[in-house]
């Protein structure tokens, strides 16, 4: 989405686009192999990190109507550099730990980061004027942790007794 945006809009852009994701991975109390998420993109003159914390805080607080706890772990993802990991204190424990934190406390919500140059240049923009950052924010994981959901399975298992609680 990102060279796309870029490259149809130029910079400066904000955007938010929605989409599936399909993934090959061992499914668990919060991973599955596919789901909704939101990719955001935000490119301008002087974007540093202390905007992408900035604007993920408020992200947040108007999703859940109150202040979070959230912390950045390092991680790589192939169109950011520096890239994180976005956690929240995990909602469904409290952070005393459960199988959806796997004990930790912590729950991976959003991977994040500065939008690597090579897609800057990639979407025909000036790596040495713009910089950005971007993310993808999974809709089940902002669900579970909104209504204190243990499982992700549950959203696509087709149990009508789940489904009948909304």
């Amino acid at each position: 989405m990102q060279v796309r945006a870029l490259e149809k809009y130029g910079a400066p852009i904000r955007a938010v686009v929605p989409g599936k994701v399909f993934r090959y991975e061992a499914t668990d109390a919060s991973h599955d192999t596919t789901f909704w998420q939101l990719e955001g993109l935000v490119v301008a003159e002087g974007i540093t990190v202390s905007h992408l914390i900035g604007v993920m805080k408020e992200l947040l607080k108007g999703i859940f109507k109150k202040e979070v706890e959230i912390r950045l772990r390092p991680g790589y993802f192939p169109f950011v550099e520096p890239g994180f990991e976005l956690d929240v204190k995990c909602f469904i424990c409290a952070g005393s730990g459960c199988s959806v934190c796997k004990k930790s406390g912590w729950v991976e919500l959003m991977p994040c980061g500065l939008v690597h140059p090579n897609v800057l240049r990639g979407g025909g923009v000036d790596s040495e004027k713009y910089s950005g950052f971007a993310f993808g924010l999974g809709l089940s994981r902002i669900a579970m942790m909104k209504y204190k959901i243990d499982d992700v399975r549950l959203f696509l298992g087709g149990d009508l007794r789940f489904l009948e609680q909304f």
